[in-house]
């Protein structure tokens, strides 16, 4: 789960700036249904939202000097609370057992290289595993990973804790999420300023900027075909009046919104799960 429905509880200066930032970066920030808790105040009111299922909760003091992810750190919060303390130049407590050993879940490391499963239990048996003797064994098959140094590459999936794509061996398998980039623009962009707005997209989230699969795009031009070479990515032309439209048409959970990246270009974020 990639938690990007924001909702800030609090007001004042801090409450505007972690709006405005996470709004700018693509994030669905409102009062509807959210994924994400953000409490700026006290530490007691944090607490009340602490029992809510399916959700990350993040703690901002009040003066903006602390921020601490208090559920869901493990899981992706972790990544969420670092932009927020690099924004307000906070001090980052983390009090996971993984960020204390200086290690990345197995849910960590999903989210960085847009991978999921929907088997939970093997996760946790695999965290475990983790904690105890500081390295899992994987099989990527030719992904482009991110591979933090606990995390090693090895050539036999038989032997593998994780395998990436499809096991045979009884391992855990963690299968790639089809990530879509929407470019929105009508006047001619150069190269460089089109494969910038698609890195900050993926940067916005903590994700591989490698891990692109589709571009869509609104025009068609010789930019974009180099750039999909680039990336290795497949290129898609969708008339829309919207980033998000293109989005909509192709299919996909919409992970961020438009946004502009740069002077005449909105991008936008969606995974696919097959």
């Amino acid at each position: 789960m990639y938690f990007t429905l924001v909702k800030i509880v609090g007001k004042g200066e801090v409450a505007s700036k972690i709006s405005s930032l996470l709004s700018s970066l693509g994030y669905t920030v409102s009062d509807e249904k959210s994924n994400l808790y953000i409490v700026v105040g006290e530490i007691e009111k944090a607490l009340k939202f602490a029992d809510r299922k399916s959700v990350g909760l993040i703690f901002v003091s009040e003066d903006g000097e602390y921020v601490i992810p208090l559920k869901g750190e493990s899981k992706g919060v972790s990544f969420i609370s670092s932009i927020i303390a690099d924004l307000l130049n906070a001090n980052l407590i983390s009090t996971s057992k993984f960020s204390q050993q200086g290690l990345h879940s197995v849910e960590e490391f999903a989210w960085i290289n847009a991978l999921f499963t929907r088997n939970k239990d093997k996760i946790k048996e695999l965290n475990r595993k983790l904690l105890e003797r500081k390295r899992l064994y994987i099989y990527a098959d030719g992904m482009p990973l991110v591979t933090p140094e606990e995390y090693v590459k090895i050539e036999a999936p038989c032997e593998a804790d994780i395998v990436i794509g499809e096991g045979k061996c009884g391992e855990v398998v963690l299968k790639p999420i089809k990530m879509i980039v929407g470019l929105h623009y009508i006047e001619k962009i150069p190269t460089e300023v089109l494969l910038y707005s698609i890195k900050m997209t993926m940067k916005s989230l903590f994700i591989n900027e490698n891990r692109v699969d589709v571009i869509l795009t609104s025009v068609n031009d010789n930019s974009i075909k180099q750039i999909s070479k680039i990336l290795n990515s497949e290129h898609k032309v969708i008339n829309a009046d919207t980033c998000e439209d293109m989005l909509y048409s192709y299919g996909g959970r919409i992970l961020l919104k438009s946004t502009r990246r740069a002077y005449g270009v909105f991008s936008c974020l969606a995974g696919l799960y097959l």
